[in-house]
């Protein structure tokens, strides 16, 4: 089996639980790519040469950009991208104790890429200039090309169903089924008041519209490859058989990841 699926791992996206899911039907075979630069972008012709030796059948990176067209690593790049403040809620949650000293304003200041329009930036073809790092630029999110799926944490269920029948298209049997994701906090707000919030929000507007974008999408491929809603009802039946059934999160340690100098 070649490589299938390509994982742009959002940070507080639901990714672990995107991880898990990947490991758990390709176990080894799953390569975990980063660089050792924290927020240093990475190419998909920087990764092309890791797997030239068919050995892995699904990538994920924090780091990856979208491909270029003719530069695409696997028929399905897939992204899931989540309401901007609560991504930010979640991240001041996570994040490592260095990034939260100055509280939040300090975390928001440190990390622009993070608190303004992070899912256009991560999520945008990169320009001529590679190394460009995290540019904010609406028009080069490909949302709709045919190998990019993106998808929403809000709509978790549905962008998993869809992953598989991407990815059964392709002749590759793949199980999403999850009970509950990994990770998930305790749900704490932002500790901000409202005119700081509404402040946030206009910064991440590029974000918001994203979302509606592809909020719409997920709509329309949903209506074409499921128009009487059939599949989803299986799938949700099989995200319920697993409720209640021990499910310790599936993936490699740091240690284990494969990192890139250049």
């Amino acid at each position: 089996m070649t490589l299938a699926v390509v994982h742009h791992h959002g940070f507080k996206c639901a990714g672990s639980s995107v991880v898990h899911v990947l490991t758990r039907n390709f176990a080894e075979r799953v390569l975990h790519v980063e660089h050792r630069q924290p927020d240093r972008r990475i190419d998909c012709d920087q990764v092309a040469p890791l797997l030239r030796d068919g050995r892995h059948v699904a990538v994920t990176s924090h780091l990856l950009t979208m491909p270029r067209p003719g530069e695409e690593l696997a028929p399905v790049h897939f992204a899931l991208v989540r309401d901007p403040l609560e991504r930010l809620r979640s991240s001041f949650e996570f994040v490592a104790d260095r990034y939260r000293e100055g509280g939040i304003e300090g975390f928001l200041a440190r990390l622009e890429h993070q608190a303004a329009n992070f899912h256009v930036r991560l999520l945008g073809v990169p320009g001529e200039n590679r190394g460009d790092g995290w540019p904010c630029d609406p028009d080069a999110v490909p949302l709709g090309a045919p190998h990019v799926l993106i998808g929403s944490v809000e709509r978790f269920e549905d962008t998993m169903f869809l992953l598989e029948r991407r990815l059964a298209a392709h002749g590759v049997a793949f199980d999403a089924g999850l009970a509950q994701r990994h990770n998930v906090g305790d749900g704490q707000p932002l500790p901000l008041d409202e005119a700081a919030m509404q402040q946030l929000r206009a910064r991440n507007a590029e974000d918001y519209a994203l979302l509606a974008r592809v909020d719409e999408a997920l709509d329309r491929e949903l209506q074409q490859v499921d128009p009487d809603g059939a599949g989803r009802r299986e799938h949700r039946a099989r995200c319920e058989a697993r409720r209640g059934v021990d499910e310790p999160l599936r993936s490699q340690p740091p240690t284990d990841w494969t990192y890139l100098d250049a």
